[in-house]
């Protein structure tokens, strides 16, 4: 969790003459408008730098911003799908199956835009041989026919921490609030009643 020293923002206020009633107001208009360019940065940037990005409209999809409010200051940029496994990405772990196996596929498998191609995945492999947790693939014909490796099931996945998106979340959130809350504080102070 990202907290803020409030003495900054009170320092910044009272330099530009602001009203002290209108503090909350700018604070939530900063925090609004700092989590909206983290959750493009965090797609843009941290998602982009650290993962092969197969889908580029997936990271979008899956991020959400939790608003503020004056009365609430806390904004949060969430997984909103959960489809991903975007927490197992930042902070690493141990992935279990909803029921059956993760199948893991092999350097022999082909991927695509959305993952492993609609052929080749595990339902619609053609001449498929399963033996011991194993899925192979017979190829060829007559003597030279052989079974192909093609995937591994496992009931678990170890996912290694591969995306900072807590650090990052907290650095563009510094960044952005330094840019943020003074013409937050403006707006707020042109807009009192």
């Amino acid at each position: 969790m990202l907290t803020f020293d409030m003495r900054a923002f009170e320092e910044a206020a009272r330099s530009m003459k602001a009203a002290r009633d209108q503090m909350p107001f700018a604070i939530s208009v900063a925090l609004n408008k700092a989590a909206q360019v983290t959750e493009a940065r965090l797609a843009s940037e941290t998602w982009a730098r650290h993962v092969e990005v197969r889908n580029r409209g997936f990271i979008r999809a899956a991020l959400e911003i939790e608003r503020s409010d004056k009365r609430n200051l806390r904004v949060a940029v969430y997984d909103r799908l959960g489809r991903a496994n975007l927490k197992l990405h930042a902070t690493g772990g141990t992935a279990r199956s909803k029921g059956g196996r993760f199948a893991i596929p092999t350097s022999k498998v082909r991927k695509g835009s959305k993952g492993v191609i609609a052929s080749q995945r595990p339902a619609n492999l053609k001449r498929k041989v399963v033996k011991g947790g194993l899925i192979f693939q017979a190829v060829g014909t007559g003597n030279a026919s052989r079974l192909q490796l093609m995937f591994k099931l496992q009931p678990t996945n170890q996912v290694k921490a591969d995306v900072p998106f807590r650090r990052d979340f907290q650095r563009f959130m510094r960044e952005e609030m330094r840019r943020e809350f003074p013409k937050a504080m403006l707006k707020a102070m042109r807009t009192r009643r």
